[in-house]
This record gives C-alpha cells, structure tokens and sequence, in this order.
C-alpha cells in the first residue's frame, strides 16, 4: 500500500512538472520570445524589447496593455517607445538625470535595448541587461510560472559590476494594464500616510476612498494621475477579470522603505487608456558584487458577476 501511495506521489509530481513549459516561438510580430505555461495560464517574454508583453490564461485575452502603436516594432537607439508589458527601472526617477543627464525618458540600458536571455533550471526565463550607464550596474530578472495555478513569479535585481559613486538604488517593477473599473491597494497597518496615500500628481483621482486596509481607487479619463502607499498588495479589476500583484515587505518591514515608495498606482489619461502597478525595493547602497532585489508575484482570477461589486473585491482582498 506505502508503494502504492508512493507511486501515486510521484506520478502527481511529475504531471505537475510536464505542466510547466518554456518554448522559443514568435509573437504579434516579435521574433525569439519566450512563452511560459502551465497549462492554465500563459506569459510571454520578449527579450529584444526587455519585458514581459502577455499574461493570460490560455486561449484568453491579455490582460496587459500592449501599445498598438509600437506593437512587433524593434527598440531603437535614442528613442523610447512606450510599448507597454511589465518591465523593469532603477528607482528612484528623481535621480535618472543626476546620473544620466536627462530626466526622462529612462536610463537607456533598462527598457530600450534587447536584454540577453536563457532559460535556467528548466522553467526559468532570466532576462539580463546590458551595463547602466552613469550607474555602473546591470538588471537581472527571473520570471516562472508554479507548476499549476495563476501565479508568477517575477525576482528583478540591481546588480553592481563596476566601483565608483556610492548610491542608494533600489529595483522598480513597472506593470502597464488596460484603464480598469477599480484599482486596489491593500496597506500596512502600521503606515504613517494620514490618507493612506500619497499624491504625486497635481490632479487627485477621481475617487481614493478606505475600506480598512484596502484603498478602492478610481481613475479619472482626462488627466495622468499618481500616488504611492504602503502597500504589499495591488490589484486591478476589470470584468470578469482581476489582477493581483503581491510584493511582501521585507524581514525589517515598513522601516525599510521611504513613506509611500514600496507601491505606486499611475494612471494615464484616455489618450493611452493604461495603469500602471509598480513595486519597489528598498534603497540600498552597493558595492561591487552586491545587488538589491524584488519580488513581486502575480494572480489572475476570473470573478463571477456576483462577486464583482467593490465591497465583494474588498472582501476578497483581505481573505487572501
């Protein structure tokens, strides 16, 4: 009977492993991506533009937004298309211009040139940038799927090559979603910010109000809006589908992060109809050898109609 037990163990284990798979194919144009499954959900990355453009479950529309305008195009030197996906920064921006000579758009090395790619331990995408100029660092990213479910996991370092210049950098996750019916945040319970958020934009949200620990933010059509909080948990809902992105604070807790830093909501006016979910690391001083990391990991679930009111999502956040 063990025998039999055992067998069926590791039959279950394998079927979970064969679940998972990483294949070279071509996508909306790209060439030499990578597609990620497990049979329920699929990720596409696409290494010559250096993020992650799909996410879904299979056969099932993309709940990120993809710029029409750019889509299939190749990067190119000097400019910076937005070309929407999840991608990754070095924060703070504020920064961007003392070490680069420009503000804006971002350092060139992160988002605008093709990142080398291979796939380790088997089910592995790592994405690696060239060398950040003014920085004297590089991006490493792993991205993998759990054997089944929804979940991604994403783990994106700064990585220090070169001595020089002692700064605190952290990594900065950026993911651009389709303009949502509500937006989510679920806060610390030991956050500082008076309304749970902090503005960064001259123009408020259309609506930011409280539920606990759960902020419900609405997206004005008009205008480009911003906020920070203390958050571990963002989420976007758009029916019947919600997204669910998770970055656990680390073992020192809030006290390793600046007020407002660890999560951020942007969203943009109608004239690109996107949001953005983004995380940050903590601020870390390196030096040559080390790196600073984030993890961050998402969820797709489909909601039933009957679920879908605000105080339904809200409910559902904090179960989780």
């Amino acid at each position: 009977m063990r025998g039999a037990v055992l067998l069926l163990g590791v039959g279950i284990l394998c079927s979970a492993v064969w679940a998972q798979r990483v294949e070279r194919v071509s996508y909306r144009g790209w060439q030499d991506c990578y597609r990620l499954t497990n049979g329920t959900v699929e990720v596409i990355v696409v290494p010559a533009i250096a993020r992650v453009v799909h996410y879904g479950f299979v056969g099932k529309p993309n709940v990120l937004w993809v710029n029409p305008a750019t889509e299939g195009k190749p990067v190119k030197p000097g400019e910076w298309p937005n070309h929407g996906g999840e991608k990754a920064w070095i924060w703070p921006q504020d920064e961007w211009e003392l070490r680069t000579g420009r503000g804006w758009p971002p350092p060139s090395a992160t988002d605008q040139v093709p990142y080398q790619a291979e796939v380790v331990r088997g089910n592995v995408v790592r994405l690696i940038s060239p060398l950040v100029a003014g920085y004297g660092v590089r991006l490493v990213r792993e991205i993998w799927l759990e054997p089944t479910g929804t979940r991604v996991h994403t783990r994106t370092c700064v990585e220090k090559l070169r001595d020089g210049a002692e700064f605190a950098v952290s990594a900065w996750t950026v993911a651009q979603l389709p303009a949502p019916q509500m937006m989510l945040a679920r806060l610390h319970p030991d956050s500082s910010l008076e309304r749970g958020y902090k503005l960064y934009s001259e123009r408020d949200f259309r609506s930011v109000r409280r539920a606990g620990q759960i902020l419900l933010v609405e997206r004005p059509s008009d205008v480009a809006v911003k906020l920070g909080c203390d958050a571990d948990l963002l989420a976007w809902f758009r029916a019947p589908y919600l997204v669910v992105q998770r970055s656990p604070f680390v073992a020192e807790g809030l006290s390793a992060y600046k007020p407002e830093d660890h999560a951020q909501i942007f969203s943009n006016s109608d004239t690109l109809p996107y949001i953005e979910l983004e995380f940050t690391s903590p601020l870390k001083v390196l030096k040559k050898g080390e790196q600073v990391c984030l993890e961050v990991v998402w969820e797709l679930h489909r909601i039933p109609s009957h679920a879908q009111s605000p105080e339904s999502l809200v409910k559902f956040l904090q179960e989780r």
